[in-house]
């Protein structure tokens, strides 16, 4: 049976909690496939569900660029493109150069011809948004015939996880400071890529037991603060001044990126707070017609 939050999914119905991503920048901060970056194994795990991939490749919810940036620099041989919302943050991807097209939409409806790309990566995008069915819907329509999906979603209403759990005693952190409306969990989101003939291929979870602890520790302290979070961590530091540029601050971030990307490769069979899959597309596009 589905849950309120694919419900809500399904048959479009757009939670309460409205954030301004002209005011936020997530993903302008250079990543690496690496232990060293806390976004090194989304990646890593990218990456490799690009292999074998030829033509062109489209970064949905790019934010500032730096995941399309380096699928380009690690796949030079491929035509990457980034798409996102926000024209601020498109500014500063733009800015940034590094042999990437960009473009301005919104994923619920992409000014893209049917059958474009061979391959589509979304990188912490559905929980964000109203309507996730009609954004894998447009995912499909655009991706060629057996053409590739690369997701990695975090599945925060999955009791099996921390996030899922305090979720259940009312901790809405995350969704009042980030916009996460959605609170999917794993059978949602299988439900919803089945729905789209998107076909799941393979899968890992990710974020275990010391990242779920550091993340909601994180979020609960800037809820408590009342102060708005407008990038991530690593923006945060390489932009910062005084006290938080010093050493212990990137030594304590450095451990963190460390010891969940090690963690999370260790158990990628085990649940975690979400999970990276590859998709690949099938039969008709399932478009709704016009």
């Amino acid at each position: 049976m589905a849950s309120r939050a694919s419900e809500a999914a399904l048959n479009g119905s757009r939670p309460a909690t409205e954030i301004d991503y002209e005011h936020k920048l997530w993903g302008a901060h250079e990543v690496e496939p690496t232990p060293r970056y806390l976004g090194g194994l989304k990646l890593k795990y990218c990456l490799e569900d690009l292999e074998g991939v030829s033509g062109k490749v489209l970064e949905i919810g790019c934010g500032g660029g730096a995941m399309t940036r380096a699928i380009k620099r690690y796949r030079p041989d491929l035509e990457v493109h980034g798409w996102d919302l926000s024209s601020s943050a498109l500014s500063v991807a733009a800015k940034t150069g590094g042999e990437v097209g960009y473009g301005a939409g919104d994923a619920h409806r992409l000014p893209i011809a049917d059958d474009t790309y061979d391959a589509v990566v979304m990188l912490d995008v559905l929980e964000h948004l109203p309507n996730p069915q009609s954004a894998l819907k447009e995912v499909r329509r655009i991706l060629a015939s057996g053409g590739r999906f690369h997701l990695y979603c975090p599945l925060e209403g999955d009791t099996r996880n921390l996030h899922g759990l305090l979720r259940r005693l009312g901790w809405r952190a995350k969704e009042k400071l980030i916009g996460h409306i959605q609170q999917l969990t794993e059978s949602d989101l299988t439900q919803l890529l089945e729905a789209t003939n998107l076909s799941i291929k393979r899968s890992h979870w990710s974020g275990h037991l010391v990242n779920q602890l550091a993340d909601v520790v994180y979020f609960t302290a800037i809820d408590l603060s009342n102060r708005n979070k407008t990038t991530s961590i690593e923006g945060l530091i390489e932009s910062s001044n005084g006290e938080l540029r010093n050493t212990g601050i990137k030594i304590a971030k450095l451990a963190l990126s460390a010891v969940s990307y090690w963690e999370s490769v260790r158990f990628a069979r085990i649940v975690g707070s979400g999970t990276h899959i590859l998709v690949e597309a099938v039969g008709s596009t399932g478009r709704n017609p016009e």
